[in-house]
């Protein structure tokens, strides 16, 4: 289950969408009178959670379907919550990055420019139009309310690649090089119960070297069609299989020794017969830099990387705007539960 996505895309991608079915039991306020939470000395209001609320609701059921409000998933700590409750409080935190990272805009250089602000215009018209008059005056909503959010999410967005453009957070090619090769395997073990792992005898161990060095022997025979994969049927290897991985990742898999003869491959060559903890190895070097692999790899390293200081920084900034932000002080307990995604059951 993906969580939300990072300030900046939700509206953005928003589109028009309808708020109905997602109503305030207000008896005396209007949305717009509701402090939901403060960041700083800045209130936010339920009509203006609201808009994220909805969009947000609209995409995980379109996703999802209805009845996702109710699964029930174990958060950060361990404990068990509702698809409904976090996504309520994941909707809190975008909200107050998106409030933070506005705060910081001035010190970015950071402002709309005539293109982003028609652009935005006509997104918050969009919006409005899609609404109802019943939707209008159950949440709250007006145009420019619309507009400000979507202002505040694209001043956000700015102020966010300023930030990581500063950072300048980048992975080497080295440092995520991922590596294929094919391990035909010979164990010298047994697997008696699950778990339990039975040494072969001296002898066996023999057996199974002699094996593997005829396999081998047929695989470098330029007159025998045996290749390294057909060789793991014909000799029953059926742990036998493509690993792609690190450096890092053969050490801890094979030992340094080792790793380092995989290593000293090039693409193609035929390492073996070869001995692990685990057994007699047979190595062929599929691709010393799997180009694909990699840059998954790079990418993923790089997107950590990038929350990671991303987290860092903005933990700076939000001790600027409020050095004692808490969920529990900051958060108002029952506006914050008027906001609803699962439909409400009803007694008979």
């Amino acid at each position: 289950m993906q969580r939300i996505r990072k300030w900046g895309q939700v509206l953005l991608l928003a589109g028009v969408l309808a708020l109905a079915g997602c109503k305030p039991d207000l008896a005396t306020e209007a949305t717009d009178k509701v402090e939901v939470f403060t960041i700083g000395k800045e209130p936010v209001y339920l009509n203006e959670v609201w808009i994220y609320a909805k969009t947000i609701q609209q995409e995980y059921e379109k996703n999802y379907g209805t009845g996702i409000w109710t699964v029930e998933l174990q958060n950060e700590d361990g404990e068990t919550q509702t698809v409904e409750t976090i996504t309520k409080e994941d909707i809190i935190e975008e909200i107050l990055q998106v409030k933070v990272l506005v705060h910081k805009a001035d010190s970015f250089g950071v402002a709309l420019t005539e293109d982003e602000k028609t652009q935005i215009q006509q997104q918050a018209e969009a919006f409005i139009s899609g609404l109802t008059d019943a939707d209008i005056a159950d949440t709250g909503v007006t145009q420019e309310l619309v507009l400000q959010v979507y202002e505040e999410n694209t001043i956000a967005e700015k102020v966010y690649d300023r930030i990581m453009q500063e950072g300048n957070v980048e992975v080497s090619d080295e440092q995520c090089r991922q590596t294929k090769v094919y391990d035909l395997y010979f164990p010298t073990y047994l697997e008696q119960g699950e778990g339990n792992f039975v040494a072969l005898s001296e002898e066996e161990k023999q057996t199974q070297y002699n094996t593997a060095k005829e396999a081998l022997d047929r695989i470098e025979d330029e007159e025998d069609s045996l290749n390294i994969e057909t060789a793991a049927y014909e000799y029953g290897c059926t742990n036998s299989d493509f690993y792609t991985m690190s450096y890092n990742d053969y050490v801890a898999q094979y030992g340094q020794e080792l790793a380092d003869q995989i290593y000293g491959m090039a693409d193609g060559d035929v390492l073996g017969v070869v001995e692990s903890e685990y057994g007699y190895h047979i190595f062929q070097m599929i691709a010393l830099t799997d180009a694909e692999a990699t840059l998954d790899k790079k990418n993923e390293m790089e997107t950590e990387l990038k929350k990671e200081y991303f987290a860092q920084v903005y933990e700076e900034y939000l001790k600027e705007l409020d050095a004692s932000w808490k969920f529990s002080k900051n958060v108002d307990e029952d506006a914050w539960n008027l906001i609803r995604f699962a439909p409400e059951t009803v007694e008979e």
